[in-house]
């Protein structure tokens, strides 16, 4: 099961007001990169739409969820719910112009060096291309061919290693299930000119002072 942003992130991030935790999202199944999963469906139509507006991307947010099978009546309480927090809750027009993401706001206090570290090396993974060794670090669930389609031909771009104040407690969630610990993580990929489009989403576990990390999605 994934967790799905019903307005894509990369396109209403640098909205004012924005926040991904409070963005109305669903629980969709399978991972975004494979192309039978409900979730991959959705992702795939949501890059087919044009997002130049804040409407367009929210249009774009049910046309994903139709195309992903979702029925009907979930589909009007999802376009509610994003015109509840965008237009009534955030207070943004229909017609907000949607432009990218130039940099990332100051935050909070880095992550502990060692967190860093361990994602450092796995966004290296990515900028390289050694999409052998990604699909090892989500544990063999995600295909290599998926995830060379989502970064070379979905969302094409001059891939970089991101600067340091990315790796911060922001993007770290605590795991909140009585069976397991450590983190999920959220973060940035980053291009040559800013932010890119694509973020990778995965977990962070802790064992004898050392950090492991999954990778579990790469999405706009």
């Amino acid at each position: 099961m994934g967790d799905h942003l019903i307005v894509q992130h990369a396109a209403v991030r640098a909205c004012p007001g924005y926040d991904r935790h409070e963005a109305p999202s669903m629980l969709m199944d399978g991972t975004s990169l494979a192309t039978d999963t409900e979730h991959g469906r959705a992702v795939a139509a949501q890059l087919t739409r044009r997002h130049d507006t804040l409407e367009d991307a929210i249009e774009a947010g049910n046309f994903a969820l139709a195309q992903a099978g979702v029925p009907k009546a979930i589909r009007r309480q999802a376009r509610a719910a994003c015109e509840d927090y965008f237009y009534n809750r955030l207070e943004l027009q229909p017609d907000l112009a949607l432009t990218p993401l130039q940099n990332i706001p100051p935050g909070l206090e880095p992550m502990p060096e060692p967190m860093i570290k361990v994602l450092e090396d796995l966004v290296e993974l990515i900028v390289d291309g050694d999409y052998e060794e990604v699909r090892e670090l989500s544990g063999d669930t995600l295909e290599i061919e998926d995830i060379r389609r989502r970064v070379d031909d979905d969302c094409p771009a001059a891939y970089v290693m991101p600067p340091r104040e990315v790796y911060r407690v922001e993007a770290l969630t605590v795991i909140d299930e009585p069976d397991q610990e450590g983190w999920t993580f959220f973060l940035e990929l980053w291009a040559e000119d800013g932010p890119a489009q694509l973020h990778i989403e995965g977990e962070l576990q802790e064992s004898s002072g050392r950090y492991e990390v999954t990778l579990r999605d790469i999405l706009p």
